[in-house]
């Protein structure tokens, strides 16, 4: 079993600077859509990935909630050093290869903000991370559906953040590798931009990851969209027929949520 993956990204048409950054290295990948002053955000951003990077192998879930946690203590940290970077921080949405060198037997996932992670799985296309956004709280809380909450006037503004306050909520899941399974993480340049329907016939289009993740972009940017930076990472579990569990196996294998401080 092994992970192959490609990324691609795009400032956008209305941005001047891309703020988003993204992580696809051996078993470990990541999106990270940073927020703040002009400098900050992609400062905040920056400072994400280059954290994750460092990071040989990720030996469980624990452990790459643990990373969150050293994530949010360095944007703080920089912050706290100069002052055009008040206040910055990033969403973070996190996969990785856990349980083997090179061949990882599971995965676990991680998410703050509204970067996303999906799992195209025999053609079915669904979304692992949950948004944490007003209006996904709402939602969640039976007080609007989910058609009036891609309209809500707080649809983009985010109850969480990486490098905003000493204490950081994090969403952990549990995932199985399934060989044929192909993720998607996504910043909502992506998300906002394109369908999930298309999202999905996009995926299921070309075998390639990395063509698939330009695909993506290019579609985010065409002429009437790109209004914000627009990031994506295909990543693909490709294993031997005989190692792949039968059609109804178990993607999520469990949920750990995390207040770290």
């Amino acid at each position: 079993m092994r992970l192959d993956y490609g990324a691609a990204t795009h400032v956008g048409l209305h941005r001047h600077e891309n703020q988003d950054r993204y992580l696809a290295h051996s078993t470990i990948f990541a999106v990270a859509d940073g927020l703040g002053s002009h400098w900050g955000g992609g400062t905040a951003a920056g400072i994400a990935t280059e954290v994750l990077s460092r990071i040989e192998r990720v030996d469980s879930l624990e452990q790459l909630i643990a990373l969150v946690g050293a994530v949010n203590g360095a944007i703080l940290e920089a912050a706290r050093d100069d002052p055009h970077l008040y206040e910055m921080s990033t969403t973070l949405c996190v996969l990785a290869g856990i349980g083997g060198a090179g061949s990882p037997l599971r995965l676990a996932a991680c998410n703050v903000g509204d970067s996303r992670l999906y799992a195209l799985d025999r053609d079915c296309l669904s979304q692992v991370t949950v948004d944490h956004t007003i209006s996904e709280n709402l939602v969640r809380d039976g007080v609007i559906s989910a058609a009036e909450a891609a309209i809500h006037v707080d649809r983009h503004t985010l109850t969480r953040a990486v490098g905003f306050e000493p204490q950081v909520h994090v969403d952990g899941w549990k995932l199985a590798a399934i060989g044929g399974t192909r993720f998607l993480l996504c910043s909502d340049g992506l998300s906002n931009e394109v369908p999930e329907l298309e999202i999905a016939e996009i995926l299921r289009s070309v075998e390639d990851p990395s063509t698939v993740a330009g695909s993506l972009v290019e579609r985010a940017v065409q002429p009437g969209h790109g209004r914000d930076n627009v990031t994506a990472v295909v990543v693909d579990v490709v294993g031997e027929p005989e190692s792949q569990p039968g059609r109804g196996a178990q993607l999520v294998l469990g949920f750990q949520p995390a207040v770290l401080t």
